[in-house]
């Protein structure tokens, strides 16, 4: 039997205000808050603005000075083209660090950072999983060396984004990886791929320094990049943030981790710790980059946080639901979250 006319007509409405409901993404003020800009081409930021995004370019990685110099030179030059859609961070050089007056030049690289507008810094992997000590043991966050650092970044109402340990899939085996990414990354860099190094810091052990270090610094604000590395599961994550009131984390990279696990439980979470997360992508942007799939990148995200549709993606095996976050909860994961936790951007 077919509806009247009347019954039609209703049901058409409810579905138009349904549709009404959800966020216009174009128009949805967004900040994506871990980017890599290493162009001097505006495509990205132009981009970026007609997506209604905001970027933060993260400079990272403490063992090659003209790298940290040619990144620190495309920030610079992009956050003073579009001064209203790219801002960054800095990072400091570490190669250099049992020479003497590290201390001094790195305090000076980040008072010059700071005064060029820089948001924080960042530090990558290579504290915990590359740089050694003297005797051999590896440089961990909470070492003496960086006590200085982490006052400097504190004094000056910054914020540190903190590259610490790696997914937990990074100590399986590739046939074992929960999700493709992470199988063809380590397939590609074996020299990350802590199962083939079971000398190298465990998981639980680099999860223990980042832990001592935070309650170590309790008026350091922290962002946690990729999850804080415990993208495996957001029970163990909700722990994390309940000891580190002043630690968030951002979702570089990482959110095919949650699609594979109980759409409830990750849901549930988003919820509770909406004012601990940050929308990021981890996005490098080379000269040659194809900017649609930045594009795609961005929209897939958001598909998956706003709608509750079936979905796909190349990084997992199996079809996923989408979250259907409420509006007030997308608000802070793409936007007000990043004002509260990175001053500068505001």
């Amino acid at each position: 039997m077919k509806p009247s006319s009347s019954i039609a007509a209703v049901l058409s409405l409810l579905l138009a205000g349904c549709s009404r409901s959800l966020p216009d993404y174009p128009s949805f003020p967004k900040i994506d808050c871990h980017v890599h800009i290493e162009t001097s081409s505006p495509d990205f930021p132009e981009l970026a603005g007609r997506n209604g995004f905001v970027l933060v370019t993260l400079n990272t990685g403490g063992g090659d000075s003209a790298e940290i110099s040619r990144q620190k030179e495309f920030a610079l030059l992009q956050a003073s083209r579009f001064p209203e859609t790219v801002f960054w961070a800095a990072t400091f050089r570490l190669d250099d660090r049992d020479k003497t007056g590290w201390e001094e030049r790195t305090l000076s690289t980040l008072e010059q950072a700071f005064y060029r507008d820089a948001v924080g810094i960042k530090i990558w992997k290579d504290i915990g999983m590359v740089f050694r000590e003297a005797g051999g043991n590896f440089l961990m966050p909470d070492d003496a060396l960086f006590k200085p650092v982490w006052a400097a970044v504190e004094n000056q109402n910054k914020v540190v984004f903190a590259h610490l340990g790696e997914p937990k899939n990074c100590w399986l085996p590739l046939d074992q990886m929960t999700v493709n990414n992470d199988r063809s990354y380590f397939r590609d860099h074996p020299q990350y791929h802590m199962f083939l190094h079971p000398e190298y810091p465990s998981h639980e052990a680099l999860m223990a320094a980042r832990d001592r270090w935070l309650e170590r610094n309790p008026g350091l604000r922290v962002i946690g990049c990729h999850l804080g590395s415990m993208e495996w599961d957001v029970d163990s994550l909700a722990a994390c943030l309940d000891r580190h009131p002043h630690y968030a984390v951002d979702l570089a990279a990482r959110i095919c981790h949650l699609q594979v696990q109980d759409r409830e439980k990750v849901r549930s979470f988003m919820i509770r710790y909406q004012d601990r997360i940050l929308y990021g992508t981890d996005l490098g942007v080379h000269p040659n980059t194809d900017l649609g799939w930045v594009e795609k990148t961005w929209r897939e995200d958001w598909r998956y946080f706003i709608t509750d549709s079936l979905l796909a993606s190349d990084a997992v095996d199996r079809p996923f639901r989408g979250l259907r976050l409420p509006k007030k909860v997308l608000k802070k994961i793409y936007r007000e979250n990043a004002l509260d936790w990175i001053p500068g951007l505001s």
